[in-house]
Parts: C-alpha cells; sequence; structure tokens
C-alpha cells in the first residue's frame, strides 16, 4: 500500500484547475507558487493545516488505523463480537 505524499498532493493541485483557489487559500500569490513547485519555497506551520484540507488527505494516529483494522476483520455488526464471544468463526 502507497503512503499519500502531501507535497505530491499539493503540487498535482497547484498545478491543476483548482490552483487558483488553493493559492488562495495558502495566501500564495503566483510567484509564490512558482516558487514552491520550483522547491524554492516551503509551507510555513500555519499553512500546514490549510494544506492538508485542500488535498483531502487526513492525518490519523496508528492507534486509530489499528482499531479500524480490528473493525473490519472482526465486523462492524457482528453480534458475537458485541457479546464477547471472539471473532464467531470468522476470517
Amino acid at each position: 500500500m502507497l503512503k499519500p505524499d502531501i507535497t505530491e498532493s499539493l503540487v498535482a493541485l497547484l498545478r491543476g484547475p483548482e490552483s487558483k483557489r488553493a493559492a488562495e487559500k495558502l495566501g500564495w500569490d503566483s510567484s509564490q507558487v512558482s516558487r514552491f513547485l520550483s522547491g524554492e519555497l516551503g509551507i510555513k506551520k500555519e499553512q500546514l493545516n490549510t494544506a492538508i484540507e485542500l488535498t483531502s488527505l487526513a492525518v490519523v494516529t496508528r492507534q486509530y488505523l489499528d482499531a479500524m483494522w480490528v473493525i473490519g476483520k472482526v465486523g462492524m455488526s457482528c453480534e458475537c463480537a458485541r457479546a464477547g464471544m471472539g471473532e464467531c468463526g470468522m476470517r
């Protein structure tokens, strides 16, 4: 499984049809966008949450991912699991 790359996602966004809207949200003019795309400009910490939001990525903890794995494996509506009877033979 590939891990999402926020930088690549933001680059794709700033090169696509939504670039003007994204730049406005980040508070960048066209020269700042160009400098970011060429690697001359980074993202300030105040802009990081906006960049994540713009790319539709979500930051989650490893604990959350582990919990989602368990829920997916057992099944959200499995009555045996809710009753404390283990995995009901589901594999």
